[in-house]
């Protein structure tokens, strides 16, 4: 079961530490629909067999990947949608349509193409595009795509629609272990793979930013394990916290951050959650 704030096993709220409150890095989410392509079959070989396409999408850091269409110079994804957070307005984003060769294990760049995101952030606008796709400075074929821009509101107050969550893991404290390097991930299902880990810290410190998009803050559960991969420790979990998003951030406005972590007696995890909703826009698209 996620912990309260009220829940004296999870929360120690005795001398609860000072922590800062930084602002977000984020400042919307670019929504991309990849559609469909052309492939120019003036740049194969006349004996290639057609293509198995499938794009990948980036801003920054953050990547996307459609499904792989088989043997096919004209690819449709129909409306294939990511969602990729935008931290600054001179950022791209970026297509790379490849080509899948399965039994090889390796893949081939087709084209590639790009779009600013000034063009969205300034006008708020959605596009639909064709753009141009381009390999070795050669026209390569064609991508349509559509982008939709929802930046995130200034308020700080509390709403339940969709919106950027910005989740802080300060450091550990009262650990068991003495001798340890320990890090701490951050899940959000039980079975789910980590969304971020931290660098390994002797003294558990971490003071590690995660952002990320969610559609629905009251029932978003985060699952934080701190863990020593080591060689020393027969069992690598020290302890984990499990704690509703909307629990996290009111606990961080009432500047209350210190949470018992299960399975370890004495060892705390202190950490912090933001939450910025964005344009309304957002809840009657974004989801689309």
């Amino acid at each position: 079961m996620p912990s309260t704030p009220d829940d004296p096993a999870l929360l120690n709220l005795q001398d609860e530490p000072q922590i800062a409150q930084d602002p977000f890095e984020t400042m919307g989410v670019v929504k991309v629909i990849i559609q469909s392509a052309h492939i120019d079959t003036r740049n194969e070989w006349w004996w290639s067999r057609p293509p198995n396409p499938f794009v990948v999408v980036q801003v920054d850091v953050a990547r996307a990947t459609t499904s792989t269409q088989a043997a096919t110079y004209d690819p449709s994804w129909l409306t294939q949608a990511f969602c990729l957070l935008v931290k600054s307005p001179k950022e791209d984003v970026k297509m790379m349509v490849y080509n899948s060769h399965r039994h090889r294990k390796y893949r081939s760049l087709l084209g590639a193409a790009s779009f600013s995101m000034s063009n969205l952030t300034e006008s708020r606008m959605s596009l639909d595009v064709q753009l141009s796709l381009l390999k070795a400075r050669r026209r390569a074929g064609d991508l349509s795509c559509s982008f939709f821009y929802y930046p995130i509101s200034m308020s700080s107050e509390i709403d339940a629609g969709i919106g950027i969550a910005r989740l802080t893991v300060h450091w550990a404290e009262e650990l068991q272990q003495v001798s340890i390097k320990p890090m701490a991930q951050i899940r959000l299902g039980w079975d789910a793979p980590p969304i971020h880990v931290t660098p390994r810290r002797k003294n558990a410190v971490w003071e590690s930013t995660h952002e990320f998009l969610c559609f629905n803050m009251t029932t978003c559960v985060v699952y934080i394990d701190v863990v020593d991969p080591g060689p020393k420790l027969d069992d690598p979990l020290i302890g984990h916290v499990c704690i509703c998003l909307m629990d996290l951030v009111e606990a961080t406005k009432a500047k209350r951050g210190r949470w018992a972590l299960s399975g370890c007696s004495t060892g705390k995890l202190v950490a912090s959650a933001q939450w910025r909703k964005l344009s309304d826009q957002a809840s009657d698209t974004i989801g689309l």
